[in-house]
């Protein structure tokens, strides 16, 4: 499992960093991305990320930064699909509820056909997420039914249950959102790696005249097998105990995560915003935004083992950029001391242990299996 990041910028796209972007690579190759911002086909293109492999698309929030490139990535997916597989993909897209309207409206008025077919599933916010002067706008966000577009198979809006919206689960993953704090409804997402198997007690059952075989795959599977002597064999009893699964959360635009701690605990990783220095609090927060301590302490809470900044403000230059010639007017220092607070933060709150990093366009991080 590999996150590769993107874009890593807050609100619009530099010559140095695109705007928010996060693809997670599963181990069979499978690609999810959460949010799309302007130009995000044109760093897949740079990265290792194959457009073909996204299955599933994650919207934390529907502003632009997040969401503009997402039209663009739909019609450059279905490019490198044989006719006949892109007859049969099916990509799921989640988001708030207003994701349906925009992937709909821009496809049409610009008729442009996909490839494939998709599945919008919509999170419903709750009404306390919403600004108070949310409909002085006069925006609709429902979708009205006569302008469906052909290439959509399947729409379901998802309500909150128990403080969070179960998105799904199909036995070896399961994606969970929580709200966050922001200017607009804002989601976190969590993706859970179901537990696997403990290690076989080979030296037992070869003290049980059983040799390395088919009876080994059936106990790995936990199935319980029937030995010619008549013997059952249970699996328990030649299986160590099970390996957790991965754990991730990949946050949007925030300046309280509170309400993902309790669907995030002892995470692998925390995908945090960070978008300015803890000097600027007053200002970010201000902006629904969050400061490196902020981020560092929802680690604290989630008992994260790495945490990963990024949505950074324009004015620091990128970390892999600060041995560069590039400066710019807007640029005041170097992303390097968002790292330096966020682990000055942990030091104090006697969590060291948790790893830091500002991630970088292309920045990636394995996350191993766990033994």
């Amino acid at each position: 499992m590999k996150l590769v990041f993107l874009g890593t910028a807050s609100c619009f796209p530099t010559a140095s960093r695109g705007v928010s972007c996060t693809a997670l690579q599963l181990d069979d190759g499978q690609v999810w991305i959460f949010d799309c911002g302007e130009g995000s086909q044109i760093q897949i293109q740079k990265s290792c990320i194959k457009p073909g492999k996204i299955s599933k698309i994650f919207i934390t929030h529907l502003h632009g930064d997040h969401l503009f490139g997402l039209p663009g990535l739909l019609c450059s997916m279905g490019a490198g699909l044989e006719p006949e597989k892109a007859k049969e993909t099916v990509v799921e897209i989640y988001g708030p509820k207003g994701l349906r309207k925009f992937v709909h409206t821009t496809l049409g008025l610009s008729r442009s056909g996909l490839a494939f077919k998709i599945v919008i599933f919509e999170l419903v916010p709750r009404s306390d997420m919403y600004p108070p002067d949310w409909g002085q706008l006069g925006v609709e966000h429902e979708l009205p039914s006569a302008e469906k577009l052909p290439v959509e198979v399947g729409h379901t809006n998802i309500e909150t249950s128990d403080s969070s919206w179960k998105l799904f689960s199909d036995g070896q993953y399961s994606v969970s959102a929580a709200a966050l704090k922001h200017r607009i409804p804002s989601f976190g997402f969590v993706i859970s790696e179901s537990s696997s198997p403990g290690p076989l007690d080979s030296k037992k059952l070869a003290e049980k005249g059983v040799k390395p075989g088919p009876i080994y795959g059936q106990l790995k599977k936990g199935e319980s097998v029937k030995l010619e002597s008549g013997e059952i064999l249970n699996p328990l009893d030649y299986l160590g105990p099970d390996i957790p699964g991965r754990k991730v959360a990949i946050l949007g635009d925030t300046c309280d995560s509170s309400e993902m701690i309790p669907i995030s605990e002892d995470l692998d990783v925390l995908v945090h915003e960070a978008t300015n220095e803890n000097s600027l609090k007053e200002t970010c927060v201000a902006n629904g935004h969050s400061t490196p301590d902020m981020a560092a302490q929802v680690a604290v809470d989630c008992n994260a083992r790495s945490l990963l900044l990024f949505h950074v403000s324009q004015r620091y230059k990128p970390v892999d950029l600060t041995l560069s010639e590039e400066k710019s007017e807007e640029t005041t220092g170097d992303a390097n001391i968002l790292e330096t607070e966020a682990k000055e933060y942990l030091k104090n709150s006697g969590r060291p242990d948790i790893d830091v990093v500002v991630a970088y366009d292309f920045y990636e991080f394995v996350i191993m299996k766990k033994k």
